[in-house]
């Protein structure tokens, strides 16, 4: 999905491979009937920072709130491990998307390939001393038993 959503509409040759640098990441999916139909990445950066990437929601499932879930989750997971803030680069199309759930643009848009790109940075209220996994597991839990 990945490939289809992110990499063709960009210009860019398919991943074949797991990338290397995502084995650490946390990869959230949002599943209908068995099937992927949404995607996102947590990325520690530093021990403040972590980044959202690889934001993609299958084009027959836009609009339904799963890309606001996969965000709003992963917020919540970065900030139970106490990160204070994270940052993502939206595609322009999803520039709006972004501002409405509280993340400022941080510089200039710039184009990659066949895309326009900007970063944005949303600062987070981080639990200290929480972020333990059994915690994670349990909103996990919670978040899939309450839809939302």
């Amino acid at each position: 999905m990945r490939n289809k959503l992110l990499k063709t509409s960009a210009g860019k040759e398919w991943i074949k491979n797991l990338p290397l640098d995502e084995e650490k990441d946390i990869h959230l999916a949002a599943m209908i009937d068995g099937k992927v139909v949404g995607t996102l990445l947590l990325s520690k950066k530093s021990q403040t920072t972590a980044q959202i990437k690889q934001v993609a929601i299958s084009d027959s499932y836009q609009g339904f709130g799963l890309g606001k879930k996969l965000l709003k989750f992963a917020e919540k997971i970065a900030e139970l491990l106490d990160f204070q803030s994270v940052y993502l680069t939206g595609r322009k199309q999803a520039w709006g998307f972004y501002d409405h759930f509280g993340y400022q643009s941080i510089g200039y848009a710039y184009s990659d390939g066949q895309v326009i790109l900007k970063k944005f940075e949303k600062k987070l209220y981080t639990n200290k001393g929480i972020g333990k996994f059994g915690i994670i597991k349990y909103i996990t839990l919670r978040e899939m038993e309450t839809n939302g």
